[in-house]
């Protein structure tokens, strides 16, 4: 069994994936996986040169409150039935971790199709979505709205979706920079994809990507930077009502609603468990972590149980003089944690006194009073799948 990257051979890898995921092999399907391979790191166990098991590691860029961290987005993790049970995604995820280790990668993502199977490689549940489905006639987010809608293609919406992502909440708080490559494979190379903007005084203030299949529509995303913009955007999906007969919009979840505040909130609401999420590199992450200039006293954080990357465990020191290094041994305050409850924490998916009262983290009191003073009382946001 060797472990190896893929540079060119993305047929297998195609092939590997299609039955896997029980997929399609549609031109559309093989242009966007080959698309969306160039584009990234690829990882495969063989038996002689059968690709057994594999795995798409994706670099991007997130941005977490003014901070920018490099992430790797995993995807297409795959094994031949003949091959499973062999330790061979084990093997790949060690390999990929190690590499994104030294090459100072701060974050990894992922879509899991099983959480406890991921959580043994250091990841956690770190991402909500909040999904509304509702007839045309009971969509209730549509109100009247002083702006105007109208479709357009792609290539003409590109820059105006691109700078409205960028000032929303959306891309702030732990969400992707979108590279030009990335808005192509999200959007361009699904050709079934409809697009609207919203204006507002002549300038763009909102967008919406949707898809209609048969009698459904699905909102693919949908972000306003005003409420007249939200408002309007969701009227112009509602005005489908003639087409279609269910609407669809699944997106990130921050822990609040608007239902509260429509007329008639008759909508089929579910809250849901989305990506997954591990600090890879904790020495590089607490290094660009941005607190640096809101801590008051030192502290030390202590990782345990990193079995796939135990270089991480042990003993993290801050200091109000912006410094962190790794120590064998520290006398100071501390706060001992796994590195799946240490990324739900700091990335504000779960609080200090949650995780404290289902005894996930150890702690003093006077360090969780310094704490609750730099890590985010919001929850982070990702409306990005790969």
């Amino acid at each position: 069994m060797t472990v190896r990257k893929i540079q060119a051979d993305f047929q297998q890898m195609f092939d590997l994936a299609a039955y896997a995921f029980v997929q399609n092999k549609s031109a559309e399907q093989k242009e966007r996986f080959t698309y969306l391979a160039k584009n990234s790191e690829n990882y495969g166990s063989f038996a002689d040169e059968i690709l057994a098991s594999q795995i798409m590691a994706t670099p991007f860029f997130i941005n977490f409150w003014d901070q920018t961290f490099k992430m790797k987005g995993i995807g297409f993790v795959s094994t031949f039935p003949e091959f499973r049970k062999q330790g061979r995604i084990d093997a790949i995820m060690r390999e990929i971790l190690q590499d994104s280790y030294e090459q100072g990668t701060e974050l990894s993502y992922l879509a899991p199709f099983s959480y406890p199977f991921y959580r043994r490689y250091g990841y956690e549940s770190a991402f909500l979505q909040i999904r509304y489905e509702a007839s045309p006639e009971m969509w209730p987010f549509a109100e009247k709205s002083m702006g105007k809608v109208r479709r357009i293609t792609f290539p003409a919406a590109k820059e105006v979706m691109k700078t409205i992502y960028q000032k929303s909440d959306e891309s702030q708080k732990g969400g992707l920079q979108r590279a030009e490559w990335w808005l192509k494979y999200k959007f361009d190379l699904h050709k079934d994809f409809n697009f609207a903007i919203y204006e507002e005084k002549n300038e763009a203030r909102g967008y919406v990507a949707y898809q209609i299949v048969q009698d459904k529509l699905e909102i693919m995303e949908l972000i306003a930077l005003t409420q007249s913009g939200f408002n309007a955007l969701h009227a112009f999906i509602k005005a489908h009502s003639g087409t279609v007969k269910k609407i669809g919009w699944s997106c990130p979840y921050n822990g609040e609603t608007k239902l509260l505040q429509v007329c008639n909130p008759q909508v089929d609401v579910k809250i849901l468990p989305y990506m997954m999420a591990r600090v890879v590199n904790i020495l590089a992450f607490l290094k660009a972590y941005p607190w640096q200039n809101k801590i008051k006293q030192s502290f030390t954080i202590e990782i345990v149980t990193d079995s796939f990357l135990p270089v991480n465990n042990g003993c993290y020191e801050i200091t109000p003089e912006k410094s962190v290094k790794q120590v064998a041994t520290s006398k100071l305050p501390r706060i001992k944690v796994t590195p799946q409850s240490f990324t739900q924490l700091f990335l504000g998916s779960v609080s200090l006194n949650e995780l404290r009262a289902a005894e996930k983290i150890e702690l003093s009191t006077d360090l969780a009073r310094q704490l609750t003073t730099l890590l985010p009382t919001e929850k982070p946001l990702l409306g990005d799948y790969f």
